[in-house]
């Protein structure tokens, strides 16, 4: 079968993008690729030991996929039976370029890492030795009086009373059990009168902090239930006094000398409310957590070369998802408690009911997951180039690359640096954003000047592409500005589109999961070099030939037919319009009465 056909039945389908795999639980990062299905991709698209560039190298997805290319998963060669296509399985290359601090020490340190059993070895001695020295921080009691350790505890802001002024928790006000749910409405302890809880004030409280040398204004918060666990059997209840008291503790404990203040840049995600006082990293954590990842952070710091890296890592994993007051508890249909969660994807957002974790537990349970990633690694021959740097200028030769696959920034949908600092703060050195290739009314950077970025880079990516050469790119956005900028990128780097597809990304950013507007599926573009054809469709026809199409295949979801109306204009060379929010009002319309129907 011929690779031309080869293409057309890997571009025919929408390909999962799935919350699994090998590599999935090993840290996460906003908009993730399953690097299972970015394999397929290469391993179609090239030879063994051929070399496939990524220039937005993000969480390094495209170089552990070049490397899975050797040993595919059972998913992968599944996947591949279904569509009838036939990759040619085998080592891949790999040059990674990613501009942030964070997404390029994650990928070389996972793309390049230690012998799998020397790190377990380490790192379970490193989290035995952890627990002998702060065991003690995470103790608790029991219902019943006896010696237990602390899982998590949930803490509320504390809310007062717009009639007199009463100040009481938040928990106390928006938390009903049996069933379990949060209400909207809520009576005032102290005067009765019911009020919508959005209409009580959030307490504010100041404190002198020990390690500003300060007194700093922040949310009040106080802790409201504990959860532990004594021997096997797991427990709640109501926080009491000597919880109090240990916290009190903690709280009165000088920092460790080797810590010092790590100022927070706020930009795009900066919110006056819950943010309120948040100006360091340390105030993203309970005075308890802070301290234990100090500690943790230094004892890794004392390692060497790929071990220190490995455990570095390992506390990063779990850090910004788990160890943050960004943790939290949500409430789901018949649940009887809370079900725990991490931290919201691609916002700093922080709860009125934020969560305390034990991180030693939590990161203990890791080790075995980085165990599985590092082993299947050490297996592959494959060689991964990590370069932290711009792709606005790629130290590659002329004509010398086959394959390109990258996922580029949406638009304003993700400011990485400003999510990443979380975890770069810690790495001592945070992404250089002017460099950032986003719009950003904190950085001052508009559509247009995010367009001129990204055209410099795919002039790049254009030079290093071999004559026959093929670039794969992912793209998400729900505003026809951006899409534009992203057209006349590759148009001007003479790149043509060649197919079109839609890849099913089930993990979303907290951005695609609220948007009224966000698109179900991100477009799979394939380019080749040459000019481009441009039909004189409006793009309003296309729109209505993509809903009768959807429609007599029952299908009318409305951002999956955005999607597929956005891959038929860049198909046919026509100008996307319709941005999603004015899409989905003339769809809706379309859908609900199927004016199609003969």
């Amino acid at each position: 079968m011929s690779f031309s056909n080869e293409l057309d039945k890997l571009y025919s389908i929408s390909l999962p993008s799935t919350r699994s795999g090998v590599f999935f639980n090993t840290f996460a990062y906003p908009t993730k690729i399953s690097p299972e299905i970015i394999a397929i991709y290469i391993a179609v698209h090239t030879k063994p030991r051929e070399t496939v560039l990524d220039v937005f190298g993000g969480s390094g997805s495209t170089g552990i996929a070049a490397m899975m290319c050797e040993h595919p998963t059972e998913q992968m060669l599944k996947i591949s039976k279904d569509l009838d296509i036939k990759p040619v399985w085998g080592p891949r290359n790999a040059i990674i370029y990613e501009l942030g601090k964070y997404g390029s020490f994650a990928s070389d340190t996972v793309c390049n890492p230690p012998e799998s059993k020397e790190f377990t070895k380490i790192a379970k001695e490193f989290i035995k030795e952890a627990k002998k020295d702060l065991g003690w921080i995470y103790k608790a009691k029991d219902p019943s009086g006896m010696d237990a350790t602390l899982r998590h505890i949930i803490w509320s802001d504390v809310i007062k009373c717009p009639e007199c002024g009463h100040e009481f928790s938040y928990y106390e006000a928006a938390v009903e059990y049996n069933p379990m749910k949060i209400r909207k409405n809520c009576n005032c302890p102290q005067c009765s009168v019911n009020k919508k809880i959005e209409e009580y004030e959030h307490c504010l409280e100041t404190k002198y902090d020990k390690l500003l040398e300060k007194e700093v204004t922040t949310r009040k918060r106080i802790p409201v239930r504990i959860y532990g666990q004594t021997g096997t059997q797991k427990w709640s209840r109501l926080v009491n006094n000597d919880d109090l008291e240990r916290i009190e503790h903690v709280e009165s404990m000088s920092y460790f000398e080797h810590d010092f203040p790590k100022a927070v840049v706020w930009g795009d995600l900066y919110r006056a409310g819950y943010h309120t006082g948040i100006t360091h990293l340390h105030h993203f954590y309970t005075r308890r957590n802070y301290y234990v990842m100090s500690y943790l952070w230094e004892k890794a710091s004392q390692y060497n070369g790929r071990i220190r890296d490995a455990l570095r890592l390992l506390l990063l994993s779990y850090n910004a998802s788990h160890s943050t007051l960004m943790t939290r508890v949500v409430v789901k249909k018949k649940s009887k408690d809370f079900v725990l969660t991490g931290a919201q994807n691609g916002v700093l957002y922080i709860s009125s009911l934020p969560v305390e974790k034990n991180i030693l537990v939590g990161i203990e349970r890791k080790i075995k997951i980085f165990e599985r990633a590092y082993k299947y690694i050490n297996d592959c021959n494959g060689n991964v180039e990590i370069l932290n740097a711009s792709s606005e200028v790629l130290d590659i030769d002329n004509d010398s690359i086959k394959y390109v696959f990258t996922d580029p920034p949406f638009g304003d949908y993700i400011p990485y640096a400003e999510i990443n600092q979380i975890n770069e703060l810690w790495l001592g050195e945070t992404t250089d954003r002017c460099r950032e290739i986003i719009v950003s009314p904190a950085q001052n950077k508009k559509v247009d000047d995010y367009g001129e970025m990204l055209k410099t880079v795919f002039k790049e990516i254009s030079r290093v592409l071999r004559r026959d050469g093929l670039a794969t790119i992912v793209f998400h956005s729900s505003k026809a500005d951006v899409w534009h900028e992203l057209r006349a990128s590759f148009e001007n780097a003479n790149l043509l589109v060649k197919n079109t597809s839609i890849l099913d990304k089930t993990q979303s950013s907290f951005k695609q999961v609220v948007s009224d507007i966000s698109v179900q599926g991100d477009p799979v573009i394939l380019l080749g070099k040459g000019e481009g054809v441009h039909e004189d469709t409006p793009s309003i026809e296309i729109l209505d030939e993509t809903i009768k199409k959807a429609l007599s295949e029952g299908n009318k979801d409305v951002r999956n037919i955005y999607s597929r109306y956005l891959t038929s204009c860049l198909d046919r060379g026509v100008a996307i319009m319709l941005g999603a929010k004015e899409a989905y009002e003339y769809v809706r319309e379309r859908v609900e009465v199927n004016i199609y129907e003969c």
